[in-house]
């Protein structure tokens, strides 16, 4: 999708800036209104503006606005048509920029309370999979992937450490543990729950094809976790977060948190360190590629730092 960025910037700046946007070929229109902005006080400037050069739009914003202060917004543009530009208009790159990642991942990945009750249902949802013939505990498995937010969280530990934004990774882990603290208790109590009431037993649970298959870490295995981290978080930095689903019911970590928590209801610490295997496998591959995606996206394609 290509770019609207609406900028707020000192008066003193605009002619400059004004310039370098005219001259940027990337730059499909350019508006500018002189003393329309009262909050921060100076200029508005509305830019139409291919994807592949939003970054250099906001950088040269920034450098040009330096200590000063200003504001911008971004957002997507359903549809850009323009007569001598339209060629570069249909061949645009689909790429998401840092601050438009960063608050995709802030607004899904706090520690919020609809947060924790959505995770707090994953586990619910995923632990009555382990005690269901195979149709069931697939609809379980890919529901409870879906509807606990997990993976937001994971996604903003490597989006912080490689762009080195402290904020960002401290409320990714914090996000991270509260959040799979409460999918766990979900699952054990809800296990709990089904045996008290004579409806599960802890043989249902062992004997259970899912749980037989996860104990054992498998090199196919890692090779599914590495292949859908690396799709997920290539999705994030593309902006295609419309179809994350894809990765998160590939990725064993909501049902292998859930069968955590009944491991530890049960007090089978042999199962919780398998179990632990399987879902830290799951969190190292998205740490570790989401590092890795990131900083090569950072050095070939965005080129800059975020505006902080």
């Amino acid at each position: 999708m290509h770019r609207t960025i609406e900028a707020s910037i000192p008066s003193e700046t605009t002619a400059a800036i004004s310039r370098a946007l005219v001259e940027n070929p990337n730059v499909i229109h350019l508006s500018v209104h002189t003393n329309t902005s009262l909050k921060p006080v100076g200029d508005t400037l509305t830019v139409h503006v291919l994807n592949r050069g939003a970054d250099d739009v906001l950088k040269m914003i920034a450098e040009h606005t330096e200590g000063r202060e200003f504001s911008i917004a971004t957002s997507e543009v359903a549809s850009l048509s323009h007569h001598s530009k339209q060629k570069e208009i249909n061949h645009d790159v689909d790429e998401a920029i840092w601050e438009e990642m960063e608050t995709g991942l802030r607004h899904n990945g706090r520690t919020t309370t609809n947060y924790l009750i959505l995770m707090f249902v994953g586990g619910i949802i995923a632990s009555i999979g382990f005690i269901s013939e195979i149709h069931d505990l697939v609809m379980a498995f890919v529901a409870a992937s879906i509807i606990a937010p997990g993976m937001e969280p994971l996604a903003k530990i490597p989006l912080g450490i490689a762009l080195k934004k402290a904020d960002v990774l401290w409320t990714g882990l914090k996000a991270t543990v509260l959040g799979y603290l409460a999918l766990t208790a979900g699952s054990a109590l809800t296990f709990m729950a089904l045996v008290n009431f004579g409806m599960a037993t802890e043989s249902d649970f062992i004997h259970n094809k899912a749980t037989e298959g996860m104990l054992h870490l498998r090199l196919k295995d890692v090779i599914l976790s590495v292949a859908a981290a690396t799709a997920s978080i290539i999705m994030y930095l593309s902006y295609r977060t419309n179809v994350i689903a894809g990765p998160l019911i590939v990725l064993i970590i909501i049902p292998a948190a859930a069968a955590m928590g009944i491991s530890v209801y049960l007090q089978n610490w042999d199962f919780v360190g398998s179990f632990s295997k399987r879902f830290l496998l799951d969190v190292a591959a998205i740490i570790v590629v989401g590092i890795i995606c990131i900083l090569l996206k950072q050095k070939f394609v965005h080129k800059r730092e975020p505006i902080r």
